[in-house]
């Protein structure tokens, strides 16, 4: 008897503890998201996720209450952005976990305020905030409008660009090649702001073997990383010429 009785006790004490675990913990799942890095830069027209860790009260989720606010080159606050203007979040925007669009670009400011839910006092924790640049505001174009000419080589040919603003590295370069008179069009990628475009010798830009070949690249869009669109600079055509190799018959001998 005295063991029935203990163990009902103890039974009642376990369920008496998970009772105000219940009712007063919480329940925390750790964000699916790594990057914490502020200022991030995105490009426009892009969608990036953002979270936080998601809490539940009981069996209650608390409340997440994100802003987004336009601000200065110094991240200084200015008025909230505009929601289908400048950007657009995901639809229900009290979860932890949202999809955003920037539409516009500029300086913007994110804001998280999470609270409790209603029935445990709406207490809200530490105002969070994020940094965010929506570009590209870079330039991208040739050195100059004419290359070296030079003689003809297997590995192709490299033209040398000139870059200004903020790029998000790799960007692709379109464009369009013109051969004596014929083109074509192709995608580069350029990995950093001190590489040059490469043109491969896969599309024929070598001269044959008895003439001269006037070369022409011009630049027809660029995009970075995240697929913003970047401004083509004046320069965006390069010409050379390719000279001929001669042709050299074996050695003969008597």
């Amino acid at each position: 008897m005295k063991t029935k009785n203990l163990t009902t006790i103890a039974a009642i004490i376990v369920m008496m503890f998970l009772s105000v675990v219940y009712s007063f913990g919480q329940t925390v799942t750790p964000p699916t998201l790594t990057s914490t890095a502020s200022p991030q830069n995105v490009g426009v027209n892009s969608t990036h996720a953002y979270d936080v860790e998601y809490t539940v009260r009981g069996a209650t989720p608390n409340v997440y209450t994100w802003t987004v606010y336009t601000a200065n080159s110094s991240y200084v606050i200015g008025a909230p952005a505009t929601s289908g203007t400048q950007y657009t979040i995901t639809a229900g925007a009290n979860a932890s976990y949202q999809n955003i669009q920037w539409l516009v670009g500029g300086y913007y400011v994110i804001q998280l305020q999470e609270s409790n839910p209603a029935g445990y006092g709406s207490c809200p924790g530490p105002l969070q905030s994020l940094d965010v640049f929506v570009g590209p505001t870079g330039t991208v174009q040739f050195t100059s409008p004419s290359g070296i000419n030079q003689c003809s080589a297997a590995g192709g040919y490299s033209l040398a660009l000139s870059y200004t603003g903020t790029i998000s590295y790799p960007i692709s370069v379109n464009v369009q090649y013109t051969i004596n008179g014929a083109t074509s069009t192709a995608t580069i990628s350029v990995a950093t702001a001190v590489a040059t475009l490469d043109i491969p010798a896969g599309v024929n830009f070598l001269s044959s073997l008895t003439d001269d070949a006037a070369r022409s690249v011009q630049i027809l869009s660029v995009t970075d990383s995240y697929g913003g669109v970047l401004t083509v600079g004046g320069t965006n055509e390069s010409t050379l010429t390719i000279w001929a190799l001669p042709v050299t018959t074996p050695i003969h001998y008597n």
